[in-house]
């Protein structure tokens, strides 16, 4: 049990800490404070443990953090090459730079891309309800309008 990951999360429905370990369905414990959900997880873990290895079962593979070197090495077309080599060289910086630039740049854009069409649906149901009011008001004026000619044809009839 001791290289599986343990979550803790705070439950309002159940008014108290929920522990689990993500991969293994199932298997929660209840506290009504971190400890307390740790050391019952430790408790029903080491009899899910036990069963497994009683019944002759493998256990569940361990989940385990995968470091990342921060380095790739990617292929491209000779043609992007000399294109963000020419970009970098303009900018006055080195081509890693560069292309982080870039790419951190890619996802700050899709980010103001999806807040800018969210605003665009907002002003065109804001839109559609503005053109649907002055609808409404307009034939409510127009209603009254033919009232009051109406009345004045009523007006001149008792004449």
């Amino acid at each position: 049990m001791n290289k599986y990951a343990i979550s803790i999360k705070w439950s309002d429905e159940d008014n108290g800490f929920i522990a689990t370990i993500p991969g293994l369905h199932g298997l929660s414990a209840f506290g009504t404070t971190r400890e307390k959900a740790l050391s019952e997880l430790n408790i029903a873990a080491e009899a899910y443990f036990e069963s497994l290895k009683r019944a002759g079962r493998r256990f569940p593979a361990e989940e385990k953090v995968i470091p990342f070197s921060g380095q790739i090495r990617l292929r491209m077309p000779k043609t992007l090459h000399a294109a963000l080599s020419s970009g970098a060289e303009n900018e006055g910086v080195s081509l890693n730079t560069y292309i982080v630039t870039l790419l951190s740049g890619g996802r700050v854009e899709r980010g103001l891309l999806k807040r800018i069409r969210a605003i665009e649906k907002m002003l065109e149901v804001t839109n559609s309800n503005v053109v649907s009011n002055a609808h409404d008001k307009s034939q409510t004026l127009h209603k009254i309008e033919e009232g009051i000619g109406k009345y004045q044809g009523k007006k001149i009839k008792n004449k």
